[in-house]
């Protein structure tokens, strides 16, 4: 039986007295605190079994499918509504769906819901040990190290997260009419590791100084983060670049 049948026998069993007690109908069900604890509840419950059926799956292409095709689709509806009630209570299955749409790399949808429940103060699930703003930058940089070795591009989503990342770089590069967002309080490795990639990045497009950049910013904020060869490379190549570019000006004033 489902859980919505199941749910109607017992309103049935309980009688008519029950039934005007609760109020809760699907229409109802998020139009105040007590309905959205039982819509809750019953959307727990659907998760578990949901979960359940992910963990039997051996393939993890399977599983990236299971959650893209049904998964995300059955309960996003749910969490748009939950944020568009104005409640706000510990909530289990928008933290399940957060993981979900980065696990499937939907990084925008992602980043705006993990937004979303930071403000709220939601917490991760218990096997997680980490919050919210970790999991995420966590989550993009192990994504964004594995694109740039597969030579692929991990943009824009790496620098749409650095003023998250690290505030201190946000001011220095933001644009004075655009507002900055808070930042994220995070272990100094992560922002390295930002910061790192964005130098490997910006010297495969030999923009030295950008590369020279965020090379000293990562070892700043993590000291054995490992960028010092790379520094040296960019440093002599900026250089190298600087002298050229000094010739050729000299060249033209004469």
């Amino acid at each position: 039986m489902s859980l919505a049948l199941a749910h109607k026998q017992r309103m049935l069993e309980q009688g008519p007295a029950a039934s005007s007690a609760g109020s809760y109908t699907p229409a109802t069900a998020l139009a105040g605190p007590a309905n959205a604890q039982k819509h809750l509840a019953l959307m727990t419950t659907a998760l578990a079994e949901d979960l359940a059926r992910l963990s039997d799956l051996n393939s993890m292409a399977d599983r990236q499918q299971l959650k893209r095709e049904e998964l995300l689709p059955k309960y996003l509806e749910y969490v748009q509504r939950y944020r568009d009630s104005g409640l706000s209570h510990p909530n289990m299955v928008v933290m399940q769906v957060l993981v979900w749409l980065f696990d499937t790399e939907q990084f925008e949808a992602g980043l705006e819901l993990a937004l979303f429940a930071i403000e709220q103060g939601q917490e991760m699930p218990a096997r997680f040990k980490r919050d919210v703003p970790t999991f995420v930058a966590d989550a993009v940089i192990d994504w964004a190290e594995a694109e740039q070795k597969a030579k692929r591009s991990p943009e824009p989503y790496l620098s749409q997260l650095m003023p998250y990342v690290d505030g201190y770089w946000a001011e220095i590069m933001a644009d004075d009419e655009a507002p900055l967002p808070t930042p994220w309080k995070l272990y100094e490795r992560i922002p390295a590791r930002f910061h790192k990639l964005l130098g490997i990045l910006a010297m495969e497009q030999e923009q030295w100084g950008d590369a020279v950049d965020h090379f000293e910013r990562a070892t700043t904020l993590y000291p054995e983060i490992g960028v010092k060869t790379r520094m040296d490379d960019a440093s002599k190549a900026l250089r190298k670049q600087q002298a050229e570019q000094d010739k050729a000006d000299e060249n033209q004033n004469t």
